[in-house]
């Protein structure tokens, strides 16, 4: 029985079980307010959502001492990649970073059951939405609860242009069959596959928000992203 996931690998093959007392703090929070000299009436001047904290307590069995021991070090390893995508019992996902590998104690007396902990700081989310809008864009209705989501945008060229504008960044001397891919997920920029970084005037990743949003280009639009839940 696989009680949680660390890139696609269950529990099972560390031997390791995920005890009900884990938890998933919170999101934290940063927001800046100018306040006037004199009154309490403040002006909003900026907000940042942080990433929620996450505490797994397992144990981890083995056949044997050393076998527990070496069940814990692969966990360890697994855990130490950065980031991992976990899956957890409360049905969402994690990108998440490991903070903090805690002491390992012998829970039973031959040794063959192991107590550990780790921390790790990350994001709450669902798994990969595609849409599909048809040439020169729409409206799409984002899922998630986060204020901002990264996303990938991926449109093939229609006819040459020197002047193509899709998602709101302009690409120039485009030739028809040209796959661009503005891939805020993973922070590339790519025509044919190949980096197109200086081939458009990108200053910010395009970011979506929840509810709708509209995105526009001369041909048909894929757009992929993972909804972010506060």
């Amino acid at each position: 029985m696989d009680d949680f996931y660390i890139d696609g690998r269950g529990s099972s093959e560390f031997g390791a079980r995920l005890l009900a007392s884990y938890s998933v703090g919170g999101a934290s929070l940063e927001r800046t307010r100018v306040r006037p000299a004199a009154g309490m009436r403040f002006v909003p001047a900026g907000s940042r959502v942080g990433l929620k904290q996450l505490s797994l307590p397992v144990h981890v069995f083995g056949q044997s001492p050393r076998d527990a021991q070496q069940k814990k070090s692969a966990l360890d390893a697994a855990l130490l990649a950065d980031p991992v995508e976990l899956a957890l019992p409360d049905g969402f996902l994690y990108t998440a970073s490991c903070d903090e590998i805690g002491e390992v104690t012998e829970y039973s007396q031959d040794g063959c059951i192991l107590a550990g902990s780790y921390k790790l700081s990350g994001f709450r989310h669902g798994p990969l939405e595609t849409v599909c809008l048809p040439a020169g864009g729409g409206r799409i209705w984002v899922k998630g609860t986060a204020p901002d989501m990264e996303c990938r945008i991926t449109c093939t060229a229609g006819a040459l242009s020197t002047s193509y504008l899709m998602a709101g960044i302009l690409w120039v001397t485009v030739s028809a069959g040209d796959v661009l891919c503005l891939d805020g997920i993973h922070r590339i920029v790519t025509r044919n596959g190949e980096n197109a970084l200086n081939q458009c005037d990108l200053t910010r990743w395009p970011l979506l928000a929840p509810g709708e949003n509209i995105l526009t280009a001369p041909d048909a639009l894929t757009v992929e992203y993972y909804p972010i839940y506060l």
